[in-house]
């Protein structure tokens, strides 16, 4: 590989007859990762999101006899996708400061605190509420008891 991108046609056909086809797509992932491995004399060799998706696009039985792939070096590793699709690359985003990186902690943490002290409040307030006299809690209670006398309404019967 010259340069920075090369672009490769893939032969698949060979590789997919020599496992069952229940393995081909898996086979074909190997297969693809140890061409560009070879061409580009690299071991990191990564596959894009779209070359992916077109492989298993027709299930894992069904694979395409052929794949058109482009290369693009970045830095140690060379990414491969489909032509036509645009190849992702990851670029380390430095920190501006250090003071911003520790202003958001303190943030997310007086925000968990606040919704603790809020939480606590609206359950004094359901507490509060759901308290009632002693006297009418006692006739609920009367009412749901069951005499011995009468059978209850959810037995079947006899």
């Amino acid at each position: 590989m010259k340069g920075n991108e090369a672009e490769y046609i893939i032969p698949l056909r060979k590789e997919i007859m020599k496992v069952a086809k229940y393995d081909r797509a898996k086979k074909t992932i190997i297969a693809i990762r140890q061409f560009l491995q070879k061409h580009t004399k690299s071991e990191n060799v990564l596959l894009g999101k779209e070359l992916n998706q077109k492989i298993q696009s027709r299930g894992r039985k069904y694979i395409l006899s052929k794949v058109h792939v482009k290369v693009l070096k970045d830095e140690d590793k060379y990414r491969a996708e489909l032509i036509g699709f645009p190849i992702e690359t990851t670029k380390k985003e430095e920190p501006k400061s250090k003071k911003a990186k520790e202003e958001k902690p303190k943030k997310e943490a007086e925000k968990i605190i606040e919704t603790k002290e809020l939480k606590k409040e609206t359950m004094k307030e359901v507490t509060v509420t759901k308290e009632l006299p002693k006297e009418k809690a006692e006739k609920v209670r009367k009412e749901k008891m069951v005499v011995k006398d009468e059978k209850p309404t959810n037995e079947k019967k006899k």
